[in-house]
């Protein structure tokens, strides 16, 4: 069984995505066994509850003090057994120790092509204004590992997303969502079924 820790700072549309493919069975073999989120507005702490799934809030607000922060992180995920964790939406950058004790283990899910339209001050719909600025035909998501710099670890699955004639940020927004939500329960299938390996 893949023990899986999300961490999330908004919606968590894609943390419900995970939620619901495990339960319709299109993840087997993995559970979500806990909720860090970064401040306590996300809508995901919700979302963990109607779930029954464990939350914590750990927020810079409550841990000025980055390694107290990353020290209540830690202590966290060791308490939930994590296997992998994933980063949906999650607008904090993790702090090296974690990235170093889970090396190989962390996996995240951004709104476009990477290594277009990606690092730092790249997010939410700073990344589709940048794809309509930029008139680019196609957007997309990837899913990729994470290391110890912005959107620069290894990619794992990509997916392309149309740009229409009239989008807005906000509609190209909630296609590539779609999108999202397709491919971030297909990666951690594949890691739960031993296709795709975690260190």
């Amino acid at each position: 069984m893949l023990n899986i820790s999300v961490m999330a700072s908004g919606g968590g549309t894609n943390f419900q995505a995970i939620l619901d493919a495990l339960a319709s069975g299109e993840i087997e073999n993995a559970e979500v066994k806990l909720l860090i989120a970064s401040n306590d507005k996300a809508f995901a702490i919700e979302r963990a509850k109607g779930a029954g799934i464990k939350t914590v809030v750990i927020s810079a607000k409550d841990y000025p003090d980055m390694d107290a922060k990353t020290d209540a992180i830690l202590k966290a995920l060791a308490e939930a057994e994590t296997d992998l964790i994933v980063l949906a939406g999650y607008m904090s950058i993790l702090d090296p120790r974690v990235i170093q004790e889970y090396s190989g283990r962390i996996i995240n899910i951004h709104p476009s092509l990477i290594p277009k339209h990606c690092g730092k001050g790249m997010y939410g719909l700073k990344v589709h204004e940048a794809v309509l600025a930029a008139g680019d035909t196609e957007t997309g998501a990837t899913v990729h590992y994470v290391d110890e710099g912005v959107d620069t670890g290894e990619i794992i699955l990509q997916e392309k997303v149309p740009v229409m004639d009239g989008d807005t940020p906000e509609v190209l927004q909630k296609r590539v969502l779609e999108t999202e939500h397709k491919i971030l329960p297909a990666v951690i299938q594949m890691i739960a079924a031993g296709t795709l390996g975690v260190e």
